[in-house]
């Protein structure tokens, strides 16, 4: 109530000399997408935890989908969207940092490693059964993100060079719902970010590399996206400051 008083008392001798300025928004919201939810909720918490006894969190995090993300950040709703998508053009737009894109198999599938080939084939129709890889025979069941997903559009882009997905792969609306799929499917294989990874499924190894943080960021695994940083202007305050915190740490 201290503090009211003191703002309030501010705004009214302002008023007598000159046209008061609007007050920053004391928790501006950043947004993401789901399948960027848990990358950006991860260093959220780790950008708090690296000043212990400074004082808490000033922006909060909102999921929304990319389209409609881009639209209220233009409509000054939120600070800025954390995404791998394309910026509109004009607008603030900075690297943060980079994500792996993993092919994650129910924990009982033998099969360890595929390689870019491989993983074509089988997202393109061409393997049918899992011995066909070194595994059980079991049919392959491909899963892929929803159409326009940001990750769904760096595979194609990076991996599956204008090739059609399979007629029968199944769709995985978001992290949380595709690891379910997962592991009640035994032949299943799922397009992930590793940042949603958890013990519901096991990560393959590609082209001879595991996923992992390390991996990742020094760009020894094949297949990873850069994140971006996109607002129409850039942020200040606690969010830009996020923001230098983020690229220091990669």
């Amino acid at each position: 109530m201290a503090l009211a008083a003191v703002l309030l008392v501010g705004c009214q001798s302002l008023t007598q000399t000159e046209t008061p300025q609007p007050l920053p928004t004391p928790f501006p919201e950043i947004a993401t997408t789901p399948s960027f939810q848990s990358w950006v909720t991860q260093r959220v918490l780790s950008f708090r935890e690296s000043a212990p006894g400074a004082l808490p969190l000033g922006f909060g995090l909102q999921i929304r989908p990319l389209e409609a993300g881009v639209q209220q950040v233009e409509e000054g709703e939120f600070s800025l969207l954390v995404s791998p998508a394309e910026a509109p053009g004009g607008w603030f737009v900075t690297p943060v940092g980079w994500e792996g894109i993993v092919f994650v198999v129910h924990p009982e599938n033998r099969v360890r490693g595929l390689d870019r080939e491989q993983l074509v084939a089988i997202f393109s129709g061409l393997v049918g059964s899992w011995d066909e890889l070194g595994g059980t025979a079991t049919p392959v069941e491909p899963i892929i993100p929803l159409a326009h997903d940001e990750l769904r559009e760096a595979l194609e882009e990076i991996l599956m060079d204008g090739r059609p997905f399979s007629s029968g792969a199944l769709l995985g609306p978001t992290p949380e719902l595709t690891l379910s799929l997962v592991g009640k499917h035994p032949g299943a294989i799922a397009v992930l970010p590793l940042a949603s990874m958890t013990r519901a499924g096991r990560a393959l190894i590609i082209d001879r590399v595991g996923p992992s943080l390390a991996t990742v960021s020094d760009g020894t695994y094949p297949l990873r996206v850069e994140v971006l940083a996109f607002a129409p202007q850039e942020p200040s305050g606690q969010v830009r400051e996020w923001l230098v915190w983020l690229q220091s740490q990669e």
